[in-house]
């Protein structure tokens, strides 16, 4: 059980970095609640989600989430990645420009899972460090 939970982290990861964003959904429950704790953001449900991936994606087309290590007690996921992407296009912030800038940071999820699925997931990362990158 230990094992699948780290697999279900993997592949939703190797799924959004292949931009299939549906079979991305298929891994997060209905009542999905994804926190962007560096942004402040959080997301209700799949489709609030995916509708953010889409913009990151619009940001950050060559976006890269590469797992560095994971462990799990089977129900709960920890993972620490990195992040990486050149700022292409400013979507999510107009006030911020985009810069062209590639950045990389480091980052760690908290991730739970209910029969088999993400239902709560808690991003964290520097968002100061990633603001320095852009160079906003």
């Amino acid at each position: 059980m230990v094992e699948d939970a780290v697999k279900i982290m993997k592949d939703m990861m190797a799924a959004m970095n292949a931009w299939d964003l549906e079979k991305a959904a298929s891994f997060f429950t209905d009542d999905l609640v994804y926190e962007d704790v560096g942004s402040g953001m959080v997301f209700h449900g799949v489709k609030e989600y995916m509708d953010f991936a889409e913009k990151v994606r619009a940001e950050f087309p060559d976006r890269k989430w590469e797992m560095k290590s994971a462990f799990s007690d089977g129900h709960n996921i920890a993972t620490e990645a990195v992040w990486s992407g050149t700022f292409t296009q400013s979507v999510i912030n107009p006030d911020i420009p985009a810069t062209g800038r590639h950045v990389s940071i480091r980052c760690v999820s908290i991730t739970e899972l209910r029969d088999g699925k993400i239902y709560r997931n808690r991003d964290y990362y520097n968002g100061l460090s990633l603001q320095q990158q852009l160079g906003v």
